[in-house]
């Protein structure tokens, strides 16, 4: 259902971890063959390891997309575990608290994150939707602020800082924030939704219904039954 309070957060996902590559020092004969059986007994560890980081962060996506929130949790606390520096598992736990409601651990993630990868687009945007969440709207919009300045096609980006700045009654900025999701997703028909309920309140009722209607169509061919028959009630109420 169309909200404005809604936000739109996507996993993140990752790519295998890489092994580390053997040195190539040159050594005496007799020690080459010792430090190379030892080199590569701590490069096998370490492969192990990783791929153990690997099978577990898997299994959190896993956990996730079968709504198993606290196996999900689990399974990235054990990420981290095996390795502290794993980006994506502190991001990916952040936002599984957050929607758990665990809003304080859900930020202590993301900050981790943040002191790992500073330049981590989806970790300032699931952080600007937990502030949001909060109440904390002028830090959330901060954070959008930061997430699009890192990714300038961040279209959820954009879609949440237009949510955040409808309810800090810029509504103008709102609409440029919903155009600009919408030239960067234009299947989106929440944003579209959402950008006529602004130009509603603008009193643009013409472009109103323009965008409502977009968003029905949209939402009709996405399947989403509920969504096509608020937008169709919202429609009634406008033309009145």
């Amino acid at each position: 259902m169309m909200q404005l309070n809604k936000a739109i957060i996507v996993l993140g996902i990752t790519t295998a971890l890489n092994g580390l590559a053997l040195k190539t020092n040159a050594l005496p004969s007799q020690l080459s063959q010792l430090w190379l059986t030892q080199n590569l007994a701590s490069q096998e560890r370490q492969l192990s390891a990783s791929q153990k980081a690997q099978d577990y962060f898997n299994r959190g996506m896993e956990k996730y997309n079968q709504g198993d929130y606290t196996g999900a949790i689990e399974s990235y606390t054990q990420v981290l575990r095996i390795d502290h520096n794993y980006v994506e598992a502190y991001c990916n736990r952040g936002y599984v608290k957050s929607i758990v409601g665990d809003f304080k651990g859900a930020i202590s993630d993301f900050h981790q994150t943040l002191k790992l990868d500073p330049n981590h687009a989806d970790a300032y945007n699931r952080l600007g939707n937990v502030h949001a969440n909060l109440g904390q709207l002028t830090v959330a919009l901060n954070d959008f602020d930061r997430a699009v300045q890192l990714n300038p096609k961040f279209s959820d980006a954009y879609y949440n800082r237009g949510l955040t700045r409808f309810n800090l009654g810029d509504r103008q900025g709102a609409i440029a924030d919903y155009t600009q999701a919408i030239k960067l997703a234009p299947n989106s028909a929440d944003a579209y939704g959402n950008r006529g309920l602004t130009r509603n309140a603008l009193g643009d009722k013409s472009g109103a219904l323009e965008d409502l209607q977009k968003a029905a169509q949209l939402f009709l061919s996405q399947g989403n039954t509920e969504g096509y028959e608020y937008t169709q009630e919202l429609i009634r109420e406008v033309k009145q």
